[in-house]
């Protein structure tokens, strides 16, 4: 019977999403709709929307917006890219390697795979071009090395599944990592091999004091993840404080350090902020909805069941899960795949005994390859269209990165110590 009912809850709102229906309207509907066919309390429903946003940690969403926006805005990318190409520009296929090394720095900056994707592709998708690198393999290589951005701390999902779990924010950033490096390790290799093999371009050697002043110019930038997770680490401020420090720090390198922000930009960036943090907390209102549904209708339990009949065996059943977000994050967006699909599957993972601090990761590192797998990869699109190549051209070239990626996936899913080690050493 609790199956039956699932369908009735989740069909119609896949089919009005798929109708183009925004996705907040799809679930709520869904959910009212649901309340009425099970005759349901209806004044439940407005209080646990209003619960959803009931949580003082989801004003880190807005200042990790807000701080990404600033130094976006303030001219960090550049920056970074510069630093990022006097460190390994030399070798074969150099830009290559910078666009990956990039990536991995601004990920510590942004915490969001496309503003990675916009940033990092803005600035070198025109300049690999113009230096012979073919259009499908410089779209298929920033779209890939993006998906660093919310792996590498900070990250916007990582806090997103913190909220829904209530799991440390702090010892998911740090359970990240170490991930994030090997992913950017792993496209580095890739990326060399591919280079060397088709003989691409490299750049001259940076001189000692050319490789000095760029890391001072980029310097303040480099501080950013750093006043982020040493205040965290510490134990001196929350991850929402944190936030709160890091965009007053924006603030002050976009304007007096940098000084490529002027105060009648300030309106605009904080408009953009507001509008991202609104998509994303309307989402998570309904979604206090959803979950209240799913939580009456006893589904954790007949789930938990349904799992141990198919296996007892943990890493059978994450193997399963890999499946099942991987197949999701083909078709959702990560914020709301995690919104709609984590809540679900909590109370099999608390059963299993896995982390939810290892289990978020994986879920975020499922949901990242998933934008660069069609048919509704966001990456793919945008690095497409900012170097103006098929999709299926492009679709080619990705595929060594992807079996990076899945890689990366693969040890952290299997190996725990991978991820867990760094949030269990620096936080007790």
């Amino acid at each position: 019977m609790e199956f039956l009912q699932f369908g009735i809850l989740l069909a119609p709102m896949l089919i009005l999403m798929g109708l183009g229906l925004e996705i907040f309207l799809a679930m709520g509907i869904t959910c009212l709709v649901f309340a009425l066919l099970f005759d349901l309390p209806l004044m439940v429903l407005p209080q646990s929307y209003v619960r959803g946003l009931a949580v003082y940690d989801l004003l880190a969403l807005p200042f990790y917006f807000l701080a990404g926006d600033l130094m976006n805005e303030g001219g960090i990318t550049a920056r970074l890219v510069r630093f990022a190409e006097a460190l390994i520009g030399h070798v074969r296929g150099g830009l290559s390697h910078v666009t990956i090394i990039s990536s991995m720095i601004f990920a510590g900056v942004s915490g969001s795979a496309v503003a990675d994707a916009s940033a990092i592709g803005s600035v070198l998708i025109p300049t690999m071009k113009k230096n012979g690198y073919p259009a499908p393999y410089v779209a298929a290589l920033t779209a890939a090395s993006a998906t660093i951005g919310p792996i590498i701390p900070p990250s916007i999902p990582m806090v997103v599944y913190g909220l829904l779990t209530q799991v440390s924010i702090g010892k998911l950033f740090l359970a990240g990592a170490i991930p994030g490096i090997l992913m950017g390790v792993y496209l580095l290799v890739v990326s060399f091999h591919i280079s060397y093999r088709r003989n691409y371009p490299a750049n001259p050697r940076a001189t000692f004091k050319q490789l000095l002043r760029s890391f001072i110019d980029a310097a303040p930038a480099l501080m950013m993840p750093a006043i982020i997770l040493g205040g965290i680490i510490i134990g001196i401020v929350t991850p929402t404080e944190a936030g709160a420090i890091a965009v007053v720090y924006g603030l002050l390198v976009g304007c007096f350090v940098y000084r490529e922000i002027n105060v009648k930009d300030l309106p605009r960036i904080f408009g953009q902020t507001m509008v991202n943090t609104a998509t994303i907390m309307i989402i998570i209102a309904t979604t206090g909805l959803f979950c209240w549904v799913i939580a009456n209708m006893g589904l954790g339990s007949v789930l938990v069941k349904l799992f141990q009949s198919i296996s007892t065996n943990k890493w059978v059943i994450l193997s399963i899960i890999n499946l099942f977000f991987l197949f999701w994050g083909c078709f959702l967006d990560p914020v709301t795949a995690m919104l709609i699909l984590v809540p679900i599957l909590i109370p099999l993972v608390q059963e299993l005994g896995i982390d939810l601090v290892h289990f978020g990761l994986v879920v975020v590192l499922n949901l990242m390859i998933g934008l660069v797998t069609p048919p509704v990869g966001i990456l793919l699109y945008l690095s497409s269209s900012m170097a103006n190549v098929k999709l299926g051209e492009m679709l080619k070239e990705l595929v060594p990165f992807l079996i990076a990626l899945f890689l990366v996936l693969a040890m952290s899913t299997y190996i725990p110590f991978i991820v867990m080690w760094l949030p269990n050493f620096l936080i007790k």
